[in-house]
């Protein structure tokens, strides 16, 4: 099979969605921002909470990645995993003996200077209490549960309190990709009270155990809430990065202080650097708005620019930066295959063969984009590229919807079919943010499917509402979405497994396929390369087959900077690291 050469992993975490914006304090004036080391960037959305293991969101890790660190992360150069918090990144080590015997383990140790605001030190506690929270039932932390179920215990060296040993129940594909790179949270202020210190790991994988704990006392319960909520999400949040958050207005802006005598500043590492004194994330809905304040100097950094903005911007004298990283994301429109009218899989191929999209890079993304056939990007070595994307073919749409059994009996215009002893129209609704590009596919559709007598309602909502209200529980009929990824191997379980297509699980679209949950399964435990990328091929063909979305283009990342930074892009989200922005 002929394959695009190696050159990145990934895997999908987070869904992210509907392609949203967001508004700017325009208080700072050039000068100030030069005087303070202020750096402003434009956001699209808020990050509604600073909380990795609840939200793990793009709209927050943009901002939450400077408050927390993880263990290990990836170069945004080499893209290899380095350490950030550990002394070393840690390699896998089969146990032999004793009764964890069959069973792996990753050593690692904090850095001896590593310490908390407060001057205490980070411990292996501190790892022991952020695993047993993300793997805790009553913390809606299910994204992070999924890749930490295989870790069965942690064991802190008796005479190191900052090393330890974490066990996993059998080897697994991001078996040392999840012990580096979970965030640490410490645990003297996310659990002040050691609610959980009694609990074990095969406590707070019980339901039945947990509820009996909560039914003689409701405290664990309390705190359980508080990690869920706004107490541990915005009011406290407390990490080991080099920034702190100092203030938030909803909608407005949040701002992230550089902090002092930070333990991180002279080690050398890319992240624990802290280049602007303060970072300022200004929230604008509207691109517009924000290149006027690029122009006028409030803003340093506008990420996710649309195609014309970014191409006619180009053609204007200005002493603009233009960094166009190849992002690991992708573009795709979201189907619920639990309604009835898209229960069948004809129908959702044939919706697939109305949108030219061809013509939406084009026209949208001014050619800027890779055509994709599933969710695995196009510069992997594991993307199939045997499955050709589908081809706008209107014609061949109409005759899959009338094979279905969709036709304008009562001929009002718009196609419909017996279901369970009533016509029911094929009326669907698209629900969309304000983003533009989110708007301009929705537009396109709602044009493509009207020449197959379809009836597509454009429903525009607040990113925020349609997550909560629609997308969480499954109730919407289509919506466009962007699925940012990160840079380890994929794992198709969270996004395509049955057992996470229940209301406020990541398979959102009802998905269910017994080949494919025994596929993703497999490639958990697949520690042999050859075998794991026929498995993803497989993947890819499944999904192919059933058309359980439109999967439609991987972009590049457009960003516009002012001149007054130095500023250097990277293919790992959000495609820059602010922290080593630096004053020109």
């Amino acid at each position: 099979m002929n394959r695009a050469p190696l050159y990145l992993f990934i895997i999908i975490c987070c869904i992210t969605l509907t392609f949203t914006s967001c508004k700017t304090d325009s208080s700072s004036t050039s000068s100030e921002i030069a005087q303070d080391g202020t750096l402003h960037i434009r956001k699209k959305r808020d990050a509604q909470k600073l909380h990795p293991f609840v939200y793990p969101s793009p709209a927050a890790r943009d901002v939450y990645q400077y408050i927390f660190t993880q263990l290990a992360d990836f170069d945004p150069v080499s893209l290899e995993l380095i350490p950030v918090m550990i002394k070393d990144v840690p390699e896998k080590i089969a146990i032999t003996d004793g009764p964890n015997k069959g069973k792996i383990k990753f050593t690692m140790e904090y850095l001896p200077e590593a310490k908390w605001d407060d001057g205490k030190d980070i411990t292996a506690k501190d790892y022991v209490f952020s695993v047993k929270t993300a793997k805790n039932l009553k913390v809606k932390a299910g994204g992070y549960r999924s890749h930490l179920q295989h870790i069965s215990d942690v064991i802190i060296d008796p005479t190191n309190p900052k090393k330890f040993d974490v066990i996993f129940s059998k080897d697994y594909l991001l078996a040392k990709e999840t012990v580096c790179t979970i965030e640490t949270y410490p645990e003297h202020i996310y659990d002040p009270q050691g609610v959980t210190s009694s609990l074990s790991f095969e406590d707070v994988g019980d339901e039945e155990k947990l509820n009996a704990l909560i039914a003689k006392d409701s405290t664990l319960m309390h705190w359980a809430d508080d990690m869920n909520g706004i107490k541990y999400g915005r009011e406290i949040v407390n990490g080991c990065g080099p920034y702190k958050l100092t203030e938030w207005v909803s909608d407005e802006y949040i701002i992230l202080d550089r902090k002092e005598n930070y333990w991180g500043a002279n080690t050398g590492n890319v992240f624990l650097q802290a280049g602007p004194k303060r970072i300022i994330f200004d929230i604008l809905p509207d691109e517009t708005t924000a290149m006027t304040q690029l122009k006028e100097g409030n803003l340093d950094l506008v990420p996710e620019v649309t195609g014309a903005t970014f191409t006619n911007l180009q053609k204007e004298e200005n002493a603009y930066q233009y960094l166009t990283p190849q992002l690991m994301k992708y573009y795709m429109i979201a189907m619920n295959g639990d309604r009835p009218e898209l229960s069948d899989k004809n129908v959702r191929t044939a919706l697939g063969h109305l949108l030219d999209v061809n013509g939406v890079i084009q026209s949208i993304d001014y050619g800027n984009g890779t055509r994709t056939v599933g969710p695995i990007h196009p510069g992997k070595n594991y993307y199939n590229d045997d499955l050709k994307p589908l081809e706008y073919n209107p014609e061949l749409a109409k005759k899959m919807l009338a094979d279905a059994g969709w036709k304008d009996t009562n001929n009002d215009g718009t196609i419909d079919k017996n279901i369970g002893g009533n016509t029911t129209e094929l009326e669907l609704d698209m629900y969309v943010s304000e983003g533009k590009l989110g708007q301009q596919i929705a537009l396109l559709m709602q044009e493509a499917t009207a020449t197959a007598g379809i009836k597509m309602n454009i429903i525009q909502k607040p990113y925020k509402q349609i997550e909560s209200e629609h997308l969480k529980k499954k109730d919407f009929d289509m919506t466009p979405m962007m699925v940012r990824q990160d840079l380890v191997l994929d794992d198709p379980y969270t996004r395509w497994h049955s057992d996470h297509t229940k209301a406020g699980g990541r398979n959102i679209y009802g998905f269910e396929n017994e080949e494919m949950d025994k596929i993703t399964k497999e490639i958990q435990i697949s520690t042999d390369s050859k075998v794991r990328n026929e498995l993803y091929d497989r993947v890819q063909e499944i999904l192919y087959e059933e058309q359980p979305v439109i999967f439609l283009y991987a972009p590049s990342e457009r960003m516009v900077g002012s001149a007054k930074w130095n500023m250097s892009s990277t293919v790992r989200r959000p495609g820059y690291l602010a922290n080593t922005f630096t004053l020109k």
